[in-house]
């Protein structure tokens, strides 16, 4: 391995152990903390494409072997996903040694060929206010289409009930017995656009390797996506699979700023698009999120659109207001900013509308507006 790649992963893992892993995930943190000292161990990290290589994708693959080729390794017994209960230990290191040294090749091909698909339900309750505030906006019904959808779980947020709480204050939106998603309310601000009514016409979802939740073997690389304490998560992904196998959203296989013109063009004209995004434009570099920005400005120039993005700041409000908005520090992913973008009559207007915890466990409401930046 040369010394710039072995520099890169130690650099990566280190600043994931620290920033990201560190108070969410115990083990992933000793793991990518065991990994930044031991770089050799991720060099089947380098066989995806340079965006891609993030320990994310690494551990998703580690997680994938033991559900499927090495379920009886010894690591399986330290994550709670997969039915584990040791302790953190010097043994969890001295077991993904062993397993990459036995699987090196299966890592290789999985890093290769696959991309990190986290796909958070709970995430829905962090766009139920977007969009009610998008259907204000728009007056019409939406037509929901989501880039890197994935298995397309948030496209049927609607049908999801999303529940509130901020001290004794619990409010709950949507339909009464759907899938039941939890959310802090953080600050001294109710999200209320969530109590507004959604009327969906249409929904698409766009992604390069699109999931068929009805599927159990494409649906087991999802399952290798979770952290290893969130067996929440797990069985929230479970149950959100089921609904969505049963309302069959419309996925489409493609890049996903060369497919949403062709999807776009199938909008009726007696709906408005809303295009959204959560955590998904960070896999794209800086170019290709500034394509996606202008695909959007042209199709906003020609009729009434709304966007909403769940993302870090730089990777979603700053692409339409030109200069960072207020999410926390740059570079740590572990905030997010959720953005309302609306053009109307070709006229765009941008509102930041809340902050967002990184998996949909909390969102803090603040409302602010932004002068619109066209995209240059």
């Amino acid at each position: 391995m040369k010394a710039a790649d072995a520099g890169l992963l130690i650099r990566t893992f280190r600043h994931f152990a620290h920033k990201e892993f560190r108070g969410h995930s115990p083990r992933y943190e000793r793991l990518s903390a065991a990994v930044a000292d031991q770089p050799e161990l991720a060099e089947p990290l380098l066989a995806a494409p340079p965006d891609q290589r993030r320990p994310i994708l690494f551990f998703a693959a580690v997680q994938y072997l033991l559900r499927t080729v090495a379920r009886d390794h010894p690591l399986v017994a330290y994550l709670p996903t997969l039915g584990g209960s040791r302790d953190v230990d010097s043994g969890l290191p001295a077991a993904l040694v062993d397993l990459v040294a036995a699987h090196r090749d299966d890592l290789t091909a999985l890093c290769a060929t696959r991309t990190t698909q986290t796909n958070e339900a709970r995430r829905a309750a962090l766009l139920r206010p977007a969009f009610g505030r998008a259907a204000g906006v728009a007056g019409r019904p939406l037509a929901l289409v989501e880039l890197g959808t994935s298995a397309g779980l948030l496209l049927i947020s609607d049908r999801y009930t999303c529940e509130y709480r901020h001290g004794d204050r619990v409010e709950s939106y949507g339909p009464a017995g759907g899938l039941a998603l939890s959310c802090e309310v953080r600050g001294e601000r109710w999200p209320s656009p969530a109590a507004n009514d959604v009327a969906v016409a249409d929904r698409v979802g766009i992604d390069l390797s699109p999931v068929d939740a009805a599927d159990p073997h494409a649906t087991e690389w999802l399952r290798a996506c979770v952290w290893p304490e969130h067996t929440e998560r797990l069985a929230r992904l479970d149950a959100a699979l089921a609904e969505v196998a049963a309302a069959r959203p419309r996925l489409v296989a493609g890049e996903m700023v060369a497919a949403l013109p062709g999807v776009l063009s199938t909008v009726d004209n007696g709906a408005v698009p809303c295009v959204f995004t959560s955590n998904a434009l960070m896999y794209l570099s800086d170019a290709d999120r500034r394509r996606l920005a202008l695909t959007l400005a042209e199709c906003g120039a020609r009729r009434d659109l709304t966007v909403v993005l769940n993302e870090a700041s730089q990777c979603g409000a700053e692409m339409f207001t030109g200069r960072p908005a207020e999410a926390g520090p740059r570079g740590v992913l572990a905030v997010g900013l959720l953005t309302l973008v609306a053009w109307r009559g070709g006229r765009a207007t941008v509102e930041v509308l809340a902050r967002t915890g990184p998996h949909g466990e909390w969102l803090e409401w603040v409302q602010r507006e932004y002068a619109y930046a066209p995209v240059r």
